[in-house]
Parts: structure tokens; sequence; C-alpha cells
């Protein structure tokens, strides 16, 4: 969840404004195709699908603020979808499109802009925290309720509503999990093996996936390009900086980091770079620039980290 620069969450407030905040995302420059990859013709107007690996998909919503990214894995027996993505246009047909295989839907953290499809399949996973199940439930903070229901809103759109979508009042996911996942755990696809990684900081629920054998990444929002947002009242600074630790560790036998939203495509090396930034910013060595919110904003080349300020 949010992904995209904070300057929109200003412009976002003043009706006046909202034409031209859409304009500040819509009309930039779209993301470079990332090399060794291929769109993937998926019968949609709102989805985006992208092969990226062999038997792994990027499913895309380009079209919405938060350009959430979605991965369909598929093996020789299974497929694992990481995330289901907004919920305003149904994944399930587009992930039907592309596997015949039984699937199961593993969340990277349950934000709304990962869940919104879960209850679009019968088999759901995340681990098995308070966060998680009030989640689930629909039980979110104030601020995230009212920030989620503006999903939908002129501003935060390029273009129209995607088709059969008639009201812009966007209705927080709820689902049912059919089982947890814990830390360790793998998830055997058949001749594709996944490991699931507990990474909390982003969310006390977020986690990553592996696919050692392929030297794949999947990485929800513990990394991607672009502003990653440590302010929300669910993250916990200590625990991400100890997630990336343990990231970081692995780039020596990692291909590929696939990340939730920017690129759904980055180097290894970037995991490297995020763990130095963050001992920088421990240390009181990165420079940072104060919003008008009282947040600091450190800029380090391929993202950006927004945190909050001291009280």
């Amino acid at each position: 969840m949010f992904a995209r620069s904070a300057a929109i969450l200003l412009l976002a407030t003043a009706p006046a404004a909202q034409a031209a905040s859409a304009d500040a995302w819509c009309n930039v420059a779209a993301t470079p195709v990332p090399a060794g990859t291929h769109e993937v013709e998926a019968g949609s107007d709102w989805f985006e699908v992208r092969a990226v690996a062999p038997g792994v998909f990027a499913i895309g919503e380009p079209r919405q603020y938060e350009g959430v990214t979605s991965f369909l894995v598929t093996g020789a027996g299974k497929a694992v979808l990481f995330d289901t993505g907004l919920g305003v246009a149904r994944i399930g047909e587009v992930v039907r499109k592309l596997t015949t295989l039984p699937v199961t839907v593993v969340n990277s953290h349950t934000h709304f802009d990962h869940v919104g499809g879960n209850r679009e399949f019968p088999d759901v996973r995340n681990l098995d925290e308070p966060f998680s199940r009030a989640s689930a439930r629909g039980e979110v903070g104030e601020a995230l309720r009212e920030y989620a229901g503006a999903t939908l809103a002129e501003d935060r759109l390029c273009g129209p509503l995607p088709a059969g979508v008639t009201s812009r009042d966007y209705q927080l996911p709820t689902w049912r999990a059919s089982a947890h996942v814990r830390d360790g755990e793998v998830l055997d696809l058949g001749d594709r093996r996944l490991e699931i990684m507990r990474t909390p900081g982003h969310t006390p629920d977020s986690l990553c996936l592996l696919d050692r054998a392929n030297g794949l990444l999947f990485t929800g929002d513990t990394y991607y390009s672009g502003e990653i947002y440590l302010w929300s009242p669910e993250t916990d600074v200590d625990s991400y900086a100890a997630s990336i630790g343990r990231l970081a560790r692995l780039v020596p036998g990692l291909r590929m980091l696939l990340p939730a939203h920017g690129s759904p495509v980055a180097e290894p090396r970037r995991l490297l770079e995020l763990r130095q930034a963050l001992q920088d910013i421990e240390a009181s060595t990165a420079r940072f620039d104060e919003t008008p919110e009282g947040q600091r904003r450190y800029e380090f080349g391929h993202f950006s980290i927004l945190m909050q300020g001291p009280d």
C-alpha cells in the first residue's frame, strides 16, 4: 500500500485539485518495460499481465493510484497467487486464463490493496496474526478506512471505471482464511518450491516468498522501487530493519526481486542498498526533507523512505 508519491495525498483533499492530482501521476513517463519480460493478453481493461520469469506472471493494476502487482507462480501440479489486488475487477477471471491448476492464495500482508480478490478463491492463506484476523473482518484503523474509501475517486484513477463497475464507493474487502502459513514453511507446487519468509515491519503480518532454486524473491511491500512508507501505525521500523537484514543475506543466491509496486522486476542488490540506507538513518547520517505533516523523506536513488518524525 501507499506506493506512489505522497504529494498526491495532499492534493486529494481538495476537490478543485483532483484533476491536477490525477495528471500528476497518470501523465508521468511509463515504467520502463523490464528486459526479458513480455506482455500476455489478459482480455481485461483493468489488469495488465506480464510474463516475468518461466511460470511466473505479474498481474498489475496500473490504472489505479496504488499501482499494485500480484504474482501468479505456476508449478507442475499447483499454482500460488501471491496477493489478489484491490478487488475492483475480478482477478480470478484473469488467473483462469493463465492456468488450469488449482490455485492457493498467499497474502504478502493484509492491507486492502493486496487482499481485495481473496473472496474469489476457496484456498486463502496468510499468517495467523491479530492484524491479519482483524483485516479479514474488515476491522482497520479510521485513517486507513478513510484512505481506502477513496480508492475509486477520479483522482485515483487513470481513465474510467473498469467494465461492469458502476459505483465509485469502495468497500473494504473481507474474507475467510482457509489455513495459515508459518515462517519456513515450504509450498510444493510439483516442480517448484516456495518458502515462506516472515518479514514483519511494514505490517506485523508481512511475508515474502522465496523460490530458492530459481533465485526469485517475491517481496510484497517489504521492498519496491519508489517511496517506501514506514509511518503507518502498524509499521515497526526496528522489525522492518531486521527483516531487510535477513533478506539482504540472500542476495548472493538471488537473480531477481519481484515487488508488489513499481516495476515488477528489481535487482537483488537493492536490498543491500536498503539495508545501508536504514543503517544511515539509524546513525543520523542520512539527509532528509521534512514534510508539512512532520514526516521525514529520505532519498536514496532507486527508492525513497518516508518515516514518522520525532514526537
